[in-house]
């Protein structure tokens, strides 16, 4: 009831006064998938209304997005649960972006965007090394790219028609939100312990930044140009990893069998990032180039903790690995897209470091590739081939790969609808994250339809 009576105090003053023209556009997404196993689990169940508001008036303007959902299946554990229409039908109202725009702040050349947005910056498709300041969005881990807002201060300096310097201030603090279904557990790190222990209870603590300007806030400037026929753009960020590393295990007897509960402390690393990006065309060939530098603020060394195995005092008996040198170490993404005269679309990037990657020398190489063709007027678009390959190790390539295909048939012969088939399928051997995929193969099925 109370999200009913905040949906309603967010959108009923737009419906009554439609007649200001303020502008409303609406995406509805229905989105299925079933695995590929024996049982034919249903792996994702969304249903989603995406709607965005804006209003304009000569020098301001406001925008807002909003996504009103049901997610998941019914989630249900005893009979109490009958009683609760949440749980039944599990739903939820998100406010993406709520932000004001100011054209002219102070001076003609200076413009200002103030409330929760989402700052995107880079050139590459979908998976943008200097695209750091907002947080990752990773509950539709299959969904690539996706990031949540930010709430931001936003000033952009206006040079000339072809220069502009923006600068961003953040007070707080947001992490990145993990997976959801079958992909839950893709970033934890699996527990070794030595040999006769057994794993009987594991829990974490994790160590948010405290909401103060030394600790919460990140900063970015990023100077934009066009100049010979490219965009191009340098970037800077004083911020922090949105997902947690690991830095402190404690180990404890639980039985007499060698059972043994495992807690683990989990904070967010400080770091500097310097970024370029650029984005052109060679002939009829587009091309694009990002690179993002990191420069952790400090070395971070994980402590294992195995005091109390030997009946010692906490702290009396450790062990330290290190996780993260406070050497610099680099992401890059280099692209390219073309068509071709049969109406044929390829677009193929090639990427250093995955979005969780970090750490110099424990960067993955990934190749992404999508070829696609209109036929029967574009009516139905074909997709079929598409995906990536990933190696971990290249010493060792056969025992570190893995190999994602997803093709897709879209059908858009009605106006402002579409529907899709498609397939997610996963094969690698190793430790690199689609290579544990592989117990997931999906089909999926799609419908769109815009206002």
């Amino acid at each position: 009831m109370k999200r009913i009576v905040l949906f309603l105090i967010i959108f009923l003053p737009f419906i009554v006064r439609a007649q200001d023209q303020i502008v409303l556009r609406g995406e509805l997404n229905a989105n299925q998938r079933m695995l590929l196993n024996d049982g034919n689990d249903w792996a994702w169940n969304e249903n989603r209304l995406d709607l965005a508001l804006e209003k304009r008036f000569e020098k301001t303007r406001f925008f807002g997005n909003l996504w009103l959902r049901h997610l998941g299946a019914p989630a249900l554990s005893n009979s109490a649960g009958l009683y609760s229409q949440d749980r039944i039908n599990p739903w939820s109202l998100d406010i993406r972006e709520a932000y004001a725009e100011v054209r002219g702040f102070f001076f003609e050349s200076l413009d200002l965007k103030v409330g929760r947005q989402r700052i995107a910056w880079g050139t590459s498709d979908m998976l943008s090394p200097t695209d750091m300041l907002n947080p990752y969005d990773l509950e539709d881990i299959l969904d690539f790219g996706r990031k949540n807002g930010s709430d931001a201060l936003n000033l952009t300096w206006y040079f000339d028609d072809a220069w502009s310097l923006q600068a961003i201030y953040m007070p707080w603090f947001r992490p990145a939100n993990l997976p959801l279904g079958p992909f839950s557990n893709v970033f934890s790190s699996s527990i070794e312990l030595s040999e006769g222990l057994t794993l009987n209870e594991y829990s974490d603590r994790l160590r948010m930044p405290r909401h103060n300007l030394k600790e919460g806030a990140s900063i970015g400037f990023r100077m934009k140009g066009f100049a010979l026929n490219t965009d191009v753009s340098l970037s800077y960020i004083y911020g922090r990893e949105t997902l947690p590393l690991v830095n402190g295990l404690i180990l404890s007897p639980a039985g007499m069998q060698g059972e043994t509960n495992v807690e683990s402390t989990l904070f967010f690393p400080r770091y500097q990032m310097l970024g370029a990006d650029l984005a052109s065309t060679l002939g009829n060939v587009g091309v694009w180039a990002e690179a993002a530098v990191f420069f952790p603020d400090e070395e971070v060394v994980m402590t294992t903790d195995i005091s109390q195995l030997y009946g010692q005092p906490q702290g009396s008996v450790t062990s330290d690995s290190l996780l993260l040198e406070k050497t610099p170490y680099t992401r890059f993404v280099v692209g390219a897209d073309y068509t071709f005269t049969n109406g044929v679309y390829l677009n193929v990037q090639f990427m250093h470091g995955f979005l969780h990657e970090r750490g110099k020398g424990l960067l993955n190489d990934y190749l992404i590739f999508a070829c696609e063709r209109g036929i029967l007027q574009d009516r139905l678009l074909l997709r079929p081939l598409a995906g990536g390959v990933v190696i971990s190790d290249w010493d060792m390539p056969k025992e570190n790969y893995a190999v994602f295909y997803t093709p897709e048939i879209i059908y858009k012969g009605i106006d402002n609808f579409e529907i899709s088939l498609g397939a997610f399928l996963f094969e690698g051997k190793g430790t690199n994250i689609f290579a544990g995929f592989t117990d997931y193969n999906m089909l999926s099925a799609r419908v769109k339809y815009n206002f």
